[in-house]
């Protein structure tokens, strides 16, 4: 949905201020993840080619990390020392949620970022616990929509704000309920420049996260805002003027990002000739209210 600049972060650096305060001794967790640190680099490094090259399907499920270190371990890792307030790993955790413009969630684009989302489970690749390429601002919702989900093929994977791109075309689309009162159905529509994959990705990542229910209720609000202006500018100077006010709308919210539920609700009011020729009553329609 939003991408995001991918963390520069040291992989080593991380685990070493999570571990800075770790009790040492043999056969302390601090030992085996130690053990481990070598290969826990080497597997960031991995990740990041397999993300760039879009094929993350390669890394599969485990529970032992090589050179010792246990799923426990490296669950703890990430929950006493990287997330944790006070601990040595909480400065790279405050400095990846500040990479989310404005502090916006990227997978819904919604909500506030108030947490950091595993792409890859944690449980289910604790490999990856505190690698950076591995962590995505996310707001709690999204962050428990996604859970422990395990994607078996590419199609299977949601958008990675890391490493994908869905900002080169318009694919958030809403359609008007033709009823009283007003509301809003939102979808993804297949722009003309991408192949299936891409688009069935979009579709998997909109179902995942709830988009349609997450986004009518703040369409229906914001109707109910610009209504009452929408009917006067209609009234007072036909509809030509009521269909450059939504236009106007569109292109301001376009101007910030392709993708948001406010630019696809102002895009289905204006190609909606209901909206225009019964719910307005407005006069002189022509077949097809005007393109954005």
């Amino acid at each position: 949905m939003i991408k995001l600049e991918k963390p520069d972060f040291d992989q080593g650096e991380i685990l070493d201020a999570c571990m800075s305060n770790m009790r040492a001794g043999e056969g302390k967790p601090r030992a085996r993840i130690e053990a481990s640190r070598d290969a826990i680099i080497a597997e960031s490094d991995r990740y990041d080619r397999l993300a760039e090259s879009g094929t993350l399907t390669k890394i599969k499920p485990h529970s032992l990390v090589d050179g010792g270190a246990t799923k426990k371990d490296m669950v703890e890792l990430y929950d006493r020392k990287f997330a944790r307030e006070g601990q040595g790993g909480r400065t790279y955790y405050d400095r990846i949620r500040l990479l989310a413009p404005y502090g916006r969630c990227p997978f819904c684009g919604q909500r506030n970022v108030s947490t950091l989302d595993h792409y890859l489970a944690k449980t289910e690749f604790p490999f990856y616990s505190v690698t950076p390429y591995n962590l995505i601002p996310s707001c709690s919702d999204c962050n428990k929509e996604k859970l422990t989900e395990i994607f078996r093929s590419r199609e299977d994977e949601t958008i990675h704000p890391y490493y994908d791109d869905f900002t080169d075309a318009v694919w958030i689309k809403a359609r008007v309920v033709e009823e009283e009162p007003v509301t809003f159905e939102f979808y993804v529509g297949k722009p003309k420049k991408w192949g299936l994959e891409k688009y069935r990705r979009a579709k998997h990542h909109f179902e995942v996260f709830g988009l349609n229910d997450l986004y009518k209720p703040h369409a229906c609000e914001r109707f109910c805002e610009v209504q009452p202006r929408l009917r006067e500018l209609v009234k007072q100077q036909g509809m030509e003027a009521g269909q450059e006010y939504i236009r106007e709308c569109i292109k301001e919210k376009r101007s910030v990002r392709l993708n948001t539920w406010e630019a696809a609700m102002y895009d289905a009011l204006l190609e909606s000739e209901w909206f225009w020729g019964t719910y307005l009553k407005c006069k002189h329609l022509g077949k097809k209210a005007p393109n954005s």
